[in-house]
């Protein structure tokens, strides 16, 4: 034995001992070996195959499998469920043949781990067994003996999905016919393995008891000790009846040992189950066997019979059963006095202790098995027996159980029924007995269920009726033996007693009134049991008693049917006469109750008893009863026995007389609340009348009476629920009283709640408005329930109060009548086929839609109301539709509904809110048309077609929109128009109604949106395409005359708001309409008209990019409507289209006499030229070298602006800014003018031009500006978009010069230090608050003017600079600091300050490139910090702002602040750092995330950019640039030594700080290397220095550092190879300096200790 690192020697192929071993067992064995594993214990052994040794056979063996059975062989549950999981896996997998060569050793595998603990395990086992069956299939044959035990075992697992898993293996292996055999070829080993498990296996013995805890032992045992018991059951059940005779001489041996049958006792209650299902198979099929041990088997079970455990129960009754049944000696072998019967009169009186569905259908069969001498004495053991069950029904637990009560009654009613029918003793003591069962038992336990509510549902009665039914049955057929004397007996004594019971309970001024009820259910059962329902549709299995010769031949069979005596004839007996003996007792029964109960009622004023007598005449209404209850109301006054007397003169049938004199009586009483069961008897007394008339005659007697009307609603109401009653109404429900009487109804309910008068009751109210909605919507076989003339009386009614609604709203509560109407008008409409067609019910629809479409603060009804009047109509819209495509008719409803419709858009009387709830009501209409009619769409169409407006109502919409939208685009030069047109018009500021126009074009497209979403195909001919074309051009029509409106006041907003809700848009039109006919619609009216249709068309090309290329001459001549189109075209004509046209009509007008310029034509091409020229500047070639003479014209244009009173006549305006673009346009021209157009130019053109033309203008220009800007009212209206825009951009070309000369009044500011000239100062003054004039041109051209000044400033600081630091003297930029601080500080108005601050900012940049920006540094980093605070704030709070005036969209606000934003951070960057850095803990977190995910990315890849892009050469240093990681890597070399410097850029770049790392400090202390990062870490991050600049400080200082130092003589390097360090060690002779460690180990290596270069000794 060698040790266990020994390495084995080379060469040696031998096997260890243990193989050789192994292979030695196989070859005197013949088999192969396992090795055994090191388990635990030894009944933890886990076979795997040997690893060496057998090596012939052990080759079968794949490796994989034999990782995964020694995986199996594991104690840890998770380890084993893995592997077996695997196992599976690979049987599925790998090949039959690599499988097959598992089989040796999956039997012990399989014995063993199929009786895991763990459930998961065992099932994972089954589930891969299955798997290798389905691969080795017949090669499991020779280990079938070794596993079945195991198997049978796994298929009776306690753990179903186990067990389940387990049967289907066995299935899978296994034909169902061939399952026997196998198990038959298996059965000794079976039997010894159960044997094994049941007499000798112990906890201990099963599992370690070292290392499982006792609890999971006992567990396991208890589990396989069930098991094994069901297994042997199974195995009785599955083997072939001739093997079972081989298996009884292994048996006697397991029926002989004690331990056996002492698992009957065993405290665990499955062992217990287990063993009494495995006692009932023993006698199921071996009886024989049974009988032989019937000595242990009698006591084993009958004297368990008590037990009452769940488990065990249904087990236990079935092993008892089946013993009585097989063992005829039964009761010899136990005491049934003492041992047997005791104990089932405890369980019966304790109701089964919760388990009376599984005991009680046992105790019919149980004591049909009792023999008569131990049933002495018979009268004390069936008194005892029943007593027992009914005192058991008592309990809590039974009666709060249904199916348990259910149980109990049923086995007590079968138990009676059996002894009723045997023979026992002689006649006295029969006759005892049955008088016991009727007087003691069945009476008494009737009474009960009287009694308790919870029973009363039960079975009794019915199985009261069944058993009645079995007596009368055997009553009427004669017998010798005097039978049917003995049950006529039975009867009589039977309803004697059930009378006296029954007079018990309603004998009583106090009567319970459940008992009461519970009577008269009974008795309506006993009559006819069949007709009365049942109390649960649970499927019931019935006894059948059979003969006693048959009910031995089942007993032998092993088959217990419950006894009966009776034969088929005696079936058909009882089904034929069963209520004939009944009828006569029943009626006496009846009659004795309800005379009892008169009584009550008569004398006692007893509400109980009353409907106790209603009950019994619904189910008994015959004459007799009538009779009864007549003679006992003899007893009255004079005056009212006269009155009796005449009414039974006038009415011979007591069921009419009884009405008259007692039920009309009853029913006037007001006090009385519930009168159901009063109509009820009414309908008892009407089914005893003789004939429909007499019944009618008797209703309209009511009707006419005073009556409550909940009496007549509940007449109807049962009438509806039953055919029968329905018969005995219908005369009178088509008769004119009681018509004539709804109609009354009908009205009062009406007026009742409409009129300012205090109501009726709303309890009253609510039962009249149900019996009117009854009437009108119940229909009875497609009539209806009253006759058509009424109905149609009433809903004229109802429309006429709804239209009254809405004026008597404000004098009433008009909500309760309004609620009922809805109701039963949508009752009316959804439930009547072809109501709608009545002309009323179509007025009633129309009020209805009108009150729905029109706004609450209108009608004054509630969301509620509001809701169920919208339900109401759409309800009847979608009945309507139906019905006319049935009968093909018009529809009123829709006539009406169009024209008011259309009467109510062209009105102009509507706001936003009502049109919005007119076009949701006509919405929804149409939506119901679509739906009903499909795809046709003719009423849709129709609908459409009569709410759109003709032709001259048009034009009468578009006459009453307000001209106030032609200022705006005649002041933009869109438009030109003679001076007659801007006449006066109506402002709208003050307007709260919508014009028509607007109305009507909204409501009609979004009609026209929905057909055309619907896709409805009658919709795309020509003409119909040609009105929806017409129809969508008045919308865009309506949205350019609101957009050309200056400040369009809120009504309007909130109009374009809705459109946008309802989804009326551009992008709708553009997806859903035919954009090439809607274009060529609307450049048909632009052409024709002109003015706003020419802006629409302009619009609608710009949206829709549909412009296609035509002809413009031919909108020659010119026209008004010609010349706005083609104003309109010029932004789509393209260049050669445009100078072609121009050059046409400046020749003309260049030709053309002075008169003729005044003519029509004339003026149009004149105002064309005008508009158009100016924008070619190729025009002004030929018309200046032509023309130069007039150029004084321009000079005269500008004259104009000296008037300031003429600044808002609209047509001096639009002069003003052709003469400003005209102005701006030659100053282009001359300042991009090449040398080729100044030669063909006149002489001195360009010169007079810069010295006279362009001076005069500025000078004109620039105070007209100052002045306009400070006009209050000028900065919010169109001037600002017309004449500044004009004037400011011609100001963008004033030359320096012209401004440093300007004539502008002289402007200072108080306490304002400056070396500035005054005139500077002025204009710097004066021009820098105008960076925050709110008109954008503005803006801009100050930017532009300032530009050109920034220039001249620096030179006016140069003395500054010299005396920096005194306080007394300031910068020249100050005046524009100065400026733009104080406008800062007095602006409110954050939206505008925003967009002007772009403009502060760009004037930032350039005041950084003034020299003297250096001494501002510390002034602007304020003025930075206050607008980075504001720019944040711009970019989340810009929505929360009203950007009127500005021109702008709110969503250019965050975009132009987030501009600024990213100029300042990349210009200023340390500024923007320092506010960071100051800022609170939640802005700074905002700022920090807005900056890393927008801007950093940005400025980071610039600035690494500019790196790699950079020129500069460094001498020894090479830079790089890693985009990717945003960082920058230098590095520096020193005699072949490199030294890395990296420079990371943060993620929020450039507000955190630059991160700077050095790989090698070489030759450098480490405080100079400190200060050196820290000197280039300062200047990135507080200096606004970039990294080149950086990089070259900080090579300058590592330069500086090598700088004449010296080679080490003994490496000859300067920096060291290793240690990185310099030559510091110096000879003290020669002085040459030495790296230390070149210094040690030149020491070391040459054992002396001196100097290398002149060998002196090293001090």
């Amino acid at each position: 034995m060698g040790g266990k690192n020994k390495q084995r020697t080379k060469g040696n192929v031998r096997p260890s001992s243990s193989g050789r071993a192994a292979e030695l067992l196989a070859k005197e064995r013949g088999t192969v070996p396992g090795f055994i594993g090191f388990g635990t214990s030894q009944s933890d052994l886990g076979y795997v195959p040997a690893v060496q040794g057998a090596e012939e056979i052990d080759s079968l063996v794949d490796a994989d499998f034999r990782m995964v059975l020694r995986k199996l062989s594991k104690r840890d549950i998770t380890t084993k469920l893995k592997a077996m999981q695997e196992f599976g896996t690979m049987c599925k997998e790998r090949e039959a043949e690599v499988v097959k060569g598992v089989l040796p050793y999956w039997p012990r595998i399989y014995c063993k781990i199929s009786l895991d603990h763990d459930r998961r395990v065992r099932e994972a086992t089954q589930q891969s067994f299955e798997q290798l069956i389905l691969k080795v299939k017949k090669h499991l044959a020779p280990y079938l003996k070794s596993i079945m035990g195991y198997w049978l075992i796994a298929q009776c697992d306690i753990y179903s999905p186990a067990a389940s898993a387990a049967k289907v293996a066995f299935e899978k292996a296994f034909p169902s016919s061939k399952q026997p055999e196998a198990l038959a070829f298996c059965k000794d080993e079976i039997l010894n393995v159960l044997q094994d498990h049941l007499l000798k296996e112990t906890p201990d013995t099963l599992s370690d008891p070292q290392t499982v805890p006792e609890e999971e032992r006992e567990a396991k045992f208890f589990r396989i000790l069930t098991c094994s018991l069901l297994a042997l059951k199974k195995l009785f059940s599955m083997l072939p009846k001739k093997e079972m005779r081989s298996l009884e001489e292994k048996l006697m041996s397991l029926l002989s040992q004690n331990k056996f049958w002492k698992y009957g006792k065993h405290n665990i209650p499955q062992v217990r189950s287990a063993f009494f299902e495995l006692a009932s198979a023993f006698c199921q099929y071996l009886p024989e066997l049974v009988k032989a041990e019937a000595p242990r088997v009698c006591p084993a079970v009958l004297l368990s019979i008590d037990d009452s455990d769940a488990v065990v129960c249904p087990a236990l009754w079935e092993a008892a059963l089946y013993a009585l049944a097989t063992i005829e000696d039964c009761w010899s072998h136990v005491n049934a006095r003492k041992g047997v019967l005791p104990k089932l009169w405890t369980v019966l009186r304790e109701g089964g202790r919760g388990l009376a569905t599984v005991i009680y259908p046992n105790l019919l069969p149980f004591i049909s098995k009792v023999p008569l001498g131990i049933a002495e004495p018979k009268l004390d053991y069936f008194r005892t027996f029943f007593s027992s069950i009914i005192q058991g029904l008592s309990s809590e637990r039974a009666v709060s159980s249904h199916s348990e009560s259910s149980a109990i009654i049923t086995a007590f009613m079968e138990c009676l029924r059996f002894v009723m029918l045997q023979k026992i003793g002689e006649d006295d003591e029969q006759r005892q007995i049955h008088q016991m069962l009727i007087f003691d038992q069945l009476i008494p336990l009737t009474d009960a269920v009287l009694k308790e509510p919870r029973l009363q549902n039960g079975p009794l009665f019915y199985q009261i009726a069944e058993t009645l039914s079995s007596w009368e049955a055997k009553a009427e057929l004669s017998s010798d033996d005097g039978t049917d004397e003995t049950f006529q007996k039975l009867l009589s004594n039977f309803w004697d007693c059930l009378l006296k019971m029954c007079v018990l309970h309603v004998d009583t001024l106090d009567a319970d009134e459940k008992s009461l009820l519970a009577i008269s259910g009974m008795l309506e059962i006993l009559q006819n049991p069949n007709n009365a329902t049942k109390p649960n549709n649970r499927k019931s299995l019935k006894i059948r008693f059979t003969d006693e010769d048959e009910s031995e031949k089942n007993a032998e069979n092993g088959k217990f049917t419950e006894v009966k005596n009776n034969s088929d004839s005696e079936i058909q007996a009882e089904q034929q006469h069963s209520l004939h003996l009944r009828k006569e007792a029943l009626e006496n029964l009846v009659c004795n109750l309800a005379e009892l109960s008169i009584v009550y009622v008569n004398e006692q004023k007893s509400e109980q008893h009353l409907k106790f007598l209603s009950a019994l005449l619904n189910s008994f209404s015959s004459k007799r009863v009538f009779h009864v209850l007549l003679e006992q109301g003899n007893s009255a006054s004079c005056a009212q026995a006269k009155s009796q007397e005449k009414i039974k003169a006038h009415h011979e049938n007591p069921s009419v007389q009884f009405l008259h004199l007692n039920l009309i009586t009853w029913l006037k009483e007001d006090w009385r609340k519930d009168t159901h069961f009063l109509v009820d008897i009414l309908y008892s007394v009407l089914n005893c009348c003789n004939s429909r008339d007499e019944r009618k005659i008797i209703l309209d007697d009511l009707t006419k009476m005073d009556l409550k009307w909940v009496i007549l609603l509940q007449i109807i109401q049962k009438a509806c629920s039953s055919t029968t009653k329905l018969s005995l109404v219908s005369g009178w429900l088509k008769g004119d009283t009681l018509g004539e009487r709804l109609v009354m109804l009908a009205d009062d309910l009406c007026h009742l709640g409409l009129k300012p008068i205090v109501a009726s009751s709303e309890t009253s109210s609510s039962e009249r408005w149900t019996l009117l909605s009854l009437v009108l919507s119940q229909h009875i076989k497609n009539e209806s329930l009253i006759g058509e003339t009424f109905v149609e009386r009433i809903i004229d009614k109802l429309q006429a109060a709804l239209s009254k609604a809405r004026d008597l709203s404000e004098a009433g509560n008009t909500e309760p009548s309004v609620s009922f109407i809805c109701e039963v008008a949508s009752s009316f409409f959804s439930s009547v086929k072809g109501c709608l067609l009545m002309p009323s019910s179509e007025d009633l629809l129309f009020t209805i839609f009108q009150l729905c479409a029109q706004r609450q603060d209108a009608t004054h009804l509630t969301d509620l109301l509001i809701c169920k009047l919208k339900h109401t109509w759409m309800s009847g819209v979608n009945s309507l539709v139906h019905q006319l495509q049935s009968m093909q008719k018009q529809s009123t409803f829709l006539h009406k509904s169009a024209l008011w419709v259309k009467n109510q858009i062209q009105s102009s009387s509507l706001d936003v809110k009502s049109l919005q709830v007119l076009i949701s009501a006509v919405s929804d209409l149409l939506s119901k048309l679509l739906e009903a009619e499909g795809l046709s769409g003719h009423l849709v169409g129709a609908y459409v077609e009569r709410v759109t407006p003709n032709k001259t109502e048009w034009e009468k919409l578009h006459e009453s929109l307000s001209t106030e939208w032609m200022h705006k685009p005649l002041l933009e030069g869109r438009l030109s128009m003679n001076c007659e047109h801007l006449g006066s018009y109506v402002k709208l500021c003050g307007t709260t109604k919508l014009p028509g126009h607007l109305c009507a074009s909204a409501l009609l497209s979004k009609m026209v949106l929905s057909m055309l979403k619907n896709g409805i195909v009658h919709g795309y001919d020509d003409a119909e395409r040609k009105k929806i074309d017409n129809i969508i051009a008045e919308l865009l029509y309506s949205l350019q005359w609101i957009e050309e409106l200056e400040n369009p006041p809120y009504l309007l907003l909130e109009y374009l708001h809705m459109l946008e809700e309802m989804h009326i848009t551009y992008e709708k039109f553009k997806t859903l309409s035919n954009t090439t006919n809607l274009q060529q619609t609307i450049c048909d009216r632009s052409e024709e008209h002109g003015r706003l249709w020419s802006l629409t068309m302009a619009k609608f090309l710009g949206l829709f990019h549909s412009w296609c290329c035509v002809c413009v001459y031919r909108f020659l001549p010119l026209t008004e409507g010609r010349l706005h189109t083609l104003q309109c075209l010029s932004s789509f004509l393209i260049e050669e289209e445009k100078k072609e046209l121009v050059f046409d009509c400046v020749a003309k007008l260049m030709t053309c006499m002075q008169t003729e310029l005044s003519t029509t034509d004339g003026q149009y091409i004149w105002k064309f030229v005008v508009t158009i020229s100016v924008k070619v500047q190729i025009i002004l070639n030929s018309f200046l070298s032509a023309h130069s003479s007039k150029m004084v014209f321009a000079a005269g244009f500008c004259t104009t602006s000296e008037n300031h009173s003429l600044y808002h006549v609209p047509l001096v305006q639009i002069f003003a800014c052709a003469s400003c673009d005209l102005a701006s346009a030659l100053s282009a021209y001359f300042e991009a003018a090449a040398s080729e157009t100044i030669e063909n130019l006149p002489v001195n053109l360009i010169s007079e031009w810069k010295e006279f033309f362009s001076e005069g203008i500025h000078n004109l220009l620039l105070p007209l500006l100052v002045k306009v800007t400070e006009t209050k009212n000028a900065s919010e209206t169109a001037f600002q978009n017309s004449v500044l825009t004009s004037v400011g951009e011609a100001l963008t070309y004033i030359s320096k010069d012209q401004l440093l000369n300007h004539k502008l009044p002289a402007k200072f500011v108080a306490g304002q230090k400056t070396n500035l000239p005054d005139k500077l100062q002025t204009l710097l003054n004066t021009l820098s608050p105008l960076l925050f004039f709110r008109a954008r041109p503005v803006q801009i051209s100050v930017y532009h003017m300032l530009y050109k000044l920034m220039p001249e400033l620096p030179k006016f600081d140069d003395e500054d600079l010299k005396s920096y630091g005194d306080e007394e003297e300031e910068s020249a930029l100050d005046g524009v600091v100065w400026g733009l601080n104080d406008t800062v500080s007095q602006e409110k108005d954050f939206p505008y300050l925003s967009v002007h601050s772009h403009r502060i900012l760009q004037t930032s940049d350039m005041l950084q490139t003034s020299p003297c920006f250096a001494p501002l540094n510390y002034q602007m980093s304020f003025y930075i910090s206050m607008w980075c605070a504001f720019l944040f704030f711009l970019f989340f709070f810009s929505s929360l702002f009203p950007l009127t005036g500005t021109g702008l969209l709110s969503s250019q606000i965050p975009h132009l602040a987030c501009s600024v934003y990213h100029i300042t951070l990349k210009d200023l960057p340390a500024m923007v750092r320092l506010w960071w850095n100051s800022c609170e803990k939640r802005v700074f977190s905002v700022v920090d995330k807005f900056t890393s995910k927008y801007v950093s990315s940005v400025l980071s890849s610039q600035e690494i950019a500019s790196v790699q892009t950079s020129t500069q050469l460094f001498n020894g240093m090479t830079v790089k640039a890693r985009s990717a990681a945003r960082e920058v890597i230098a590095t520096y070399s020193v005699d072949d030594i490199f030294i890395e410097l990296i420079i990371q850029l943060p993620s929020n770049y450039p507000l955190g700080s630059i991160t700077v790392e050095s790989g090698k400090r070489v030759g450098v202390a480490v405080q100079q290397w400190r200060n050196w990062m820290l000197q280039l870490s300062t200047y990135l991050t507080h200096q606004n220095g970039s990294i080149m600049e950086g990089l070259s400080l900080w090579k300058n200082n590592v330069d500086k550092r090598f700088e004449g130092v010296e080679d080490c003589m003994i490496c000859f390097s300067v920096i060291h190879g290793s240690n990185y360090s310099l030559p510091k060690k110096a000879c003290r002779t020669c002085k040459k300096k030495f790296h230390s460690a070149c210094l040690y180990k030149w020491f070391t290596s040459s054992n002396k200790s001196t100097c290398p270069l002149c060998r002196e000794t090293f001090f």
